[in-house]
């Protein structure tokens, strides 16, 4: 950041004076919008509301800027631009849009043309020169050192939050799902577009065979150590403002505003009393995928208990380390398959594959529960070995091997949706019950899938992500922030594309993009805070 001048000052007037014009043109917008409010889509309400947020955030970068800051340059720059695209868009592209409207946002596209000409100006860009990264003093939060920080794992875990956001906005274009219900209830997919196709229920398919599984794996990882430095005690705590906090925020604010669209689309009465009661009558809270972090805080209450009798019973305790095992990666994936088979298939048979038990506000899959806990299992004893040990070593057979375990993960997964495709759609479409040994071969195929694509995701990851980026250090410092506010993001513009011409892939394309631009500009705002760069 640079020392703020006034000729910076001078520089900026005209920019700052441009950000007050969109502003006020939002303001008239939303105006005639409740001015006509019987006769207006809900895409005109969705549309008015995300563009008055971009503008309160222009004028806030805008202020950044006069600081000299040059994040908020950038920020501000990439803004103009894109905006500029989707203004254009919104006024000459066939949409729910009434005619009036798109004269407003024809105005707002001409004002941010003129403010991403004067933002990419030489005159005002020399005041915001690119430097390399820094760790500044007295800076909040800054990213992780790449001597602090093993690369591979922080951009394995993002990467695993970047799968569950795609997951969640392919789901309203699958076809999986019947036609959206009339009645208001918490489905999986809160959204369900006419458009749909095929394609998306594969990734589905894909990503619900590993990847929160995988996600406990890694939560696991760096338990044993934290407890070592820690004690339980400490460790708890800080699990609890971590994990504790966060999921009650996300369950009792984030949660209700995203399941709204799935209110509205049954042209239900749209207040906001009417909505409480719809939410209050379903007999439990949804909390949608808040779920991971209760249960993981969950997980990690009983690892420290665990810990604190460990340290009773035995007088010099050691790590709990399996050299045979956690030095071969064949070994290693074949003690978790057995242990994860024994664990799943009798639950599934059990509950069944796809229902969740809910108290509350806590929910979870019950055909999963022991799964789950044994990847953070898993996860506590690989991380008890060291991550720069084991399997887990750069120069081990896992990563010296990943064709091997990409082409195995992949080979799995084929044979998952055969045995999809071939034994169980028929038996499905035709509403009958699935014979035992389907279930069985189903279940056999999720397990083995499940460690294969896992162990895959590993060894790519720790293999080639070895040097830290600038770009995915911020994505992963914000990957946690992401996780925890992405969900009514992507439901509200799964809701603002309901009527729009797009096909279903573009659709879903517009909401991952949108759906990772808008949470990470969020979470990235949001840790500048310092008590909530904290939690975050």
């Amino acid at each position: 950041m640079m020392v703020a001048s006034p000729a910076l000052h001078a520089r900026l007037r005209p920019v700052i004076g441009a950000q007050w014009i969109n502003l006020g043109l939002c303001v008239s917008l939303l105006s005639v919008a409740f001015a006509l409010r019987n006769s207006i889509p809900p895409a005109v309400w969705v549309r008015s509301t995300i563009i008055l947020v971009v503008s309160l955030f222009m004028l806030l970068c805008g202020t950044r800027m006069r600081r000299g800051q040059r994040g908020a340059y950038v920020r501000a720059k990439w803004i103009a631009v894109l905006g500029s695209i989707g203004f254009v868009g919104v006024a000459a592209l066939p949409g729910p849009f009434p005619a009036w409207m798109r004269i407003e946002q024809g105005a707002q596209a001409l004002v941010f043309l003129a403010l991403a000409w004067m933002l990419t100006r030489p005159a005002l860009a020399s005041f915001f020169p690119r430097v390399k990264a820094r760790n500044l003093a007295g800076e909040t939060n800054p990213l992780p050192a790449a001597s602090a920080r093993d690369a591979s794992l922080d951009y394995l875990r993002a990467f695993i939050v970047l799968l569950v956001l795609l997951h969640h906005s392919v789901l309203a274009y699958a076809v999986m799902w019947p036609a959206q219900p009339g009645t208001f209830q918490t489905l999986p997919a809160p959204i369900v577009d006419v458009r749909r196709w095929a394609g998306f229920d594969i990734l589905a398919v894909f990503n619900d065979t590993f990847f929160m599984a995988l996600m406990f794996l890694l939560s696991g990882l760096f338990v044993w150590p934290s407890l070592e430095r820690k004690g339980a005690a400490g460790f708890l705590r800080d699990r609890i403002l971590r994990l504790g906090v966060p999921f009650a925020v996300a369950a009792a604010i984030l949660m209700p505003l995203a399941y709204y669209p799935s209110y509205a689309v049954t042209g239900a009465d749209p207040g906001f009393l009417a909505y409480s009661s719809a939410w209050l009558s379903l007999g439990f809270w949804p909390s949608g995928p808040a779920w991971f972090i209760w249960l993981l805080l969950a997980f990690d209450a009983v690892a420290a208990g665990f810990y604190v009798l460990r340290r009773r019973w035995t007088a010099n305790p050691q790590p709990p380390r399996h050299p045979d095992v956690y030095r071969c990666p064949l070994a290693c994936v074949a003690v978790l398959f057995a242990v994860s088979a024994l664990v799943y298939v009798p639950m599934e048979l059990v509950f069944g594959a796809d229902r969740w038990v809910t108290l509350g506000a806590f929910s979870f899959q019950a055909s999963r529960l022991l799964l789950y806990a044994t990847y953070f299992v898993s996860g506590i004893q690989l991380g008890a070995f060291g991550t720069q040990s084991g399997i887990l070593a750069r120069n081990a057979g896992l990563a010296r091997r990943w064709p091997l375990w990409l082409s195995a993960g992949l080979a799995a997964f084929a044979l998952r949706l055969a045995v999809i495709v071939t034994l169980v759609l028929p038996v499905a479409v035709a509403h009958r019950p699935l014979p035992l040994t389907v279930r069985l071969l189903s279940d056999l195929t999720l397990v083995l899938c499940c460690g294969t694509i896992s162990f895959a995701c590993i060894a790519l990851f720790r293999r080639f992500a070895v040097a830290h980026r600038r770009v995915f250090d911020s994505l992963s410092a914000s990957s946690y922030g992401v996780y925890l506010i992405h969900y009514p993001v992507v439901v509200w513009l799964q809701y603002a594309l309901l009527a729009a011409a797009p096909g279903p892939i573009a659709k879903g394309a517009i909401v991952s993009v949108g759906a990772v631009a808008l949470s990470w500009e969020m979470v990235a705002a949001l840790r500048r805070v310092p008590a909530i760069a904290r939690v975050l």
